[in-house]
């Protein structure tokens, strides 16, 4: 059994690649990239990658945004982070929105 943020996991209901994911993505808590990119990082295939971030999203443990080219993935806190500037600040790009978040990522990394 694993625990993941508050859920409690069997180890017959996630794979190698899923463990590998959320261990990315705690470490790399700023993560905002497809999963051809994460998968690189990772050595593995795109279409493994691909698949366990689809499912992890529909767990809310990772996030995706598909209305870009090909979709984008980021750790849940991250998302829910971007998902509330967007709300505040509707007209600020995209790019600036990434640049604050990793911002307050960083900052709250040093407190």
């Amino acid at each position: 059994m694993a625990r993941i943020g508050n859920i409690i996991v069997k180890d017959e209901d996630i794979s190698r690649i899923k463990l590998e994911l959320i261990t990315f993505f705690k470490e790399n808590p700023g993560t905002v990239d497809s999963a051809e990119n994460i998968s690189v990082r990772l050595g593995r295939s795109k279409d493994e990658v691909e698949g366990a971030l689809e499912q992890m999203s529909t767990h809310d443990i990772c996030y995706k945004i598909s209305s870009r080219p090909q979709p984008i993935f980021m750790y849940s806190p991250t998302a829910q982070i971007l998902k509330r500037i967007a709300e505040l600040a509707p007209d600020m790009d995209y790019s600036t929105q990434l640049e604050l978040v990793n911002a307050l990522l960083t900052r709250r990394k040093a407190t």
